[in-house]
């Protein structure tokens, strides 16, 4: 079910599940796909034009569409659960249990090997920063965690929405700050960045601001209406958009002010034009949209595992690295994208129409994998 849209939500209000944000994620998942598949597959001259440059602003938007999508979730929650945070009942430790099973995820794409002896050898003898490397999901885990913990203790919305924007404006004005700063190997990539991201991929500082700012965007929606809430978003998007191409280097767009406005233009055009895909579109194209959207973890590890290499086995970046013209990634990405996303569909059957299968299935697999890691010598 939509939104009814033209109430003006008052902040007691619950609010329902966003459409919109759903098909956000969706259309995020899909240019992840498009764009990691592109940056490993196509020939390095390719890579060199100029259209290439405007391909890699565009793909700059993706991370930033996950974590201002989590953020967003994340105080809708709070603010639909309030009494859950403040009472510590037993659905919240189930929120932060799936929380934690964030980060851990983050980790396990990234262990090198498929034995849990090897991997402690590897970290010891300093060969394993992949592994302790910071990726996206570290980062969404964490950033939810410390958006927990401050919803948790100032318990009013507005101090939380308060202490969000500060927290946001620090991590977006410090990372520069952090460099240089020695740390413990498995906390220094969290706060580390690293120009030439030999360290983390998505630290904390700048990575994590999107998800408070995130937050903040959602208390906004709590108190206006649908219409002019998504109407600002395109006003602001649309101001905002065009900055970043007047900056030379792009690869370090989340080190300047610039740069991390054009990402979050380029993330509120998305959803101003998700919104608009559900009010103009069928609503059974836009609900198996939105059906894959919620699945995002499940299709983060999935592509990362058929484009790259996982400890499973050798992916099909073995096969098709630097070697492809456009046409040719063109044709592997659609049929990459239809195969992942038939898979989210069916997932997310599983989960919602066959719980007690989906259940068992998920024990089953945690419970073969922690069997074989554990006893596994090489």
């Amino acid at each position: 079910m939509g939104e009814t849209g033209k109430t003006r939500l008052s902040a007691a209000a619950p609010v329902k599940r966003i459409d919109a944000l759903d098909l956000f994620r969706f259309w995020v998942l899909f240019f992840m796909i498009q764009g990691h598949l592109f940056r490993s597959y196509l020939l390095p001259e390719i890579r060199h034009a100029h259209w290439y440059f405007i391909h890699e602003v565009f793909h700059g938007m993706v991370a930033p569409g996950f974590l201002f999508a989590s953020g967003f979730a994340a105080f809708l929650s709070f603010h639909n659960k309030r009494e859950q945070y403040l009472k510590l009942d037993k659905t919240f430790f189930t929120r932060l249990r799936r929380i934690l099973f964030v980060i851990w995820i983050g980790y396990w794409i990234h262990l090198p090997f498929l034995s849990l002896r090897q991997t402690i050898q590897a970290i010891a003898a300093g060969k394993a920063n992949d592994f302790l490397r910071v990726d996206i999901l570290q980062c969404i885990g964490t950033g939810l965690l410390l958006f927990t913990v401050i919803a948790v203790l100032a318990k009013n919305e507005k101090l939380v929405v308060a202490l969000a924007a500060i927290f946001g404006l620090l991590f977006f004005l410090l990372p520069g700050v952090l460099r240089g700063i020695h740390l413990p190997a498995a906390i220094q990539p969290y706060f580390y960045y690293d120009y030439d991201y030999r360290v983390s991929l998505f630290p904390l500082f700048p990575w994590a601001g999107f998800l408070f700012l995130g937050a903040c965007v959602a208390y906004f929606y709590t108190r206006v209406s649908r219409e002019w809430f998504f109407r600002t978003m395109l006003i602001l998007g649309v101001f905002f958009f065009p900055w970043f191409f007047f900056q030379k280097n792009v690869l370090k767009a989340e080190l300047t002010l610039t740069g991390n406005l054009n990402k979050i233009a380029g993330v509120f055009i998305l959803f101003w034009l998700s919104e608009l895909m559900i009010r103009k579109c069928p609503v059974r194209l836009t609900g198996i949209l939105r059906r894959a959207g919620k699945e995002s973890l499940f299709v983060y590890a999935l592509h990362l595992f058929i484009i790259f290499n996982s400890f499973f086995r050798a992916g099909l970046k073995v096969r098709f690295e630097n070697s492809l013209n456009v046409i040719e990634a063109i044709a592997l990405f659609l049929l990459l994208q239809f195969v992942v996303f038939a898979l989210s569909l069916f997932y997310n059957y599983l989960k919602e129409k066959q719980y007690f299968l989906w259940r068992v299935g998920f024990y089953i697999f945690w419970g073969a994998f922690l069997v074989v890691f554990l006893v596994k010598p090489h």
